[in-house]
């Protein structure tokens, strides 16, 4: 009773942990939101503000804001900072502007974060297009990783320098940081301003891919113009593959392979050659790549399909039995050749003069079945099979047809090997 009792204690304590600390972390990650939002210092005062307002100001802002230059310049910052705040609680025209300007670079060189966040914000509810005051706010948020705060900075810096390329690629990342889409169209000004910027070209492709639109022409046009760009002509063949541009895929492949070949290189070729309906340089290809890795039988399974595909059948199932001799059982192997029988009875009925099915055609069925009754056995292959199987089933002799003639056999020479 008693380790019952403390079994159940056990449980419900794990149970409080974990909810705990599931608990713990959303509020982490709402706090992290939070500090993100929270972009200006709840606190703006300093002590300079007591000298707000002071007597005879109208007439010592001049003098002041001399004072404090002439520091400023000769790098006497503790001596300059008084000055300055003085010129910049009293005055709102011209000086009070510079001054501020001032006091944000001096804390910025000091690496005094809190103080240039505070004076540039204090700085910027008096002149809102300050930019100094907006590109050291702007870094600073940056850095801390608080992208939403930065982006209202450098939106100012780019609106102000149009043609910058440093600041329109930091918003542009800014966007991408936060999500925005609009780091697609502030990343094309980028690259619009420098065409030979290769990775300004890598940045809006992954910007791109992030909001599902193709960077295909990005990286085609950067493979053109850079082959010795490897990692963008592989980017640019791999989506030239995956959306049906077979030959652009061969071609992007082919300048790599031809330098810098990989062992997935030659795979993804041989997959666009395929879809080309050219088994020959598909097959060269998947013999380079086995080269690589002799003992896959993945890959000579791959060659089968590929010498199925050209009709010679009887090399394919050399290619299966190879396979079956590396992996003793494999499932896979078994489809492959299920398939391959399919698609001789295909080829063979489009050799005659009608497509009618003839009864040895049903019978090479039959025999697929058998092949995929094989493949059950391979639990990894097993649904698989199954559903072939039972795709098959309308399409073998019916009980009526073994009746008539039970020692049928598969006597023609299309079907070269399974000649009984």
């Amino acid at each position: 009773m008693n380790n019952t009792k403390r079994l159940f204690w056990i449980s419900v304590l794990i149970m409080f942990s974990f909810s705990f600390a599931v608990s713990q972390e959303a509020l982490f990650d709402e706090e992290e939101k939070q500090e993100d939002s929270n972009c200006v210092p709840e606190d703006l005062s300093v002590i300079y503000d007591k000298y707000a307002n002071a007597e005879d100001a109208e007439n010592m802002v001049r003098q002041w804001y001399s004072f404090g230059s002439e520091h400023h310049k000769n790098k006497n910052y503790d001596k300059a900072l008084p000055y300055l705040w003085k010129v910049f609680v009293n005055d709102s025209s011209k000086r009070g502007n510079l001054a501020i300007g001032k006091i944000a670079e001096i804390y910025f060189t000091q690496q005094k974060i809190d103080s240039t966040l505070i004076a540039c914000y204090k700085g910027l509810a008096k002149f809102p297009d300050q930019q100094k005051l907006h590109y050291y706010a702007g870094f600073i948020q940056k850095e801390l990783g608080k992208a939403l705060c930065a982006i209202p900075h450098y939106e100012s810096l780019v609106e102000n320098n149009p043609d910058s390329k440093s600041y329109l690629a930091e918003l542009a990342f800014l966007y991408y940081k936060a999500q925005d889409e609009k780091c697609i169209a502030m990343q094309q000004r980028v690259v619009a301003l420098d065409d030979s910027d290769t990775s300004a070209k890598e940045a809006l492709a992954t910007y791109m891919s992030s909001f599902g639109q193709s960077p295909i022409k990005l990286y085609r046009e950067t493979c053109q113009s850079s082959p010795d760009n490897f990692d963008a002509c592989r980017s640019y063949a791999k989506l030239a593959l995956e959306e049906g541009l077979y030959q652009e895929a061969v071609d992007a492949y082919t300048k790599v392979i031809a330098k810098q070949p990989t062992a997935q290189d030659y795979q993804r070729r041989a997959t666009a050659y395929e879809n080309l309906s050219q088994f020959s340089s598909a097959i060269n290809d998947l013999n380079e790549w086995l080269k690589l890795d002799p003992d896959n039988p993945d890959i000579m399974l791959l060659i089968a399909v590929n010498y199925s595909s050209a009709k010679n059948f009887s090399t394919a199932n050399n290619w299966i039995n190879s396979a079956l001799r590396k992996k003793s059982g494999y499932g896979k192997a078994y489809i492959v050749r299920g398939e391959m029988y399919e698609n001789m009875v295909l080829y063979c009925q489009n050799q005659r003069d009608t497509n009618k099915p003839k009864l040895e055609d049903k019978i090479v069925y039959e025999k697929a079945i058998q092949v995929y009754e094989q493949a059950l056995s391979d639990i990894a292959f097993k649904s698989d099979a199954r559903t072939k199987i039972n795709n098959l089933k309308p399409f073998i002799r019916t009980k009526e047809e073994v009746f008539m003639e039970p020692g049928a056999k598969v006597t023609s020479s299309c079907y070269s090997f399974l000649v009984d």
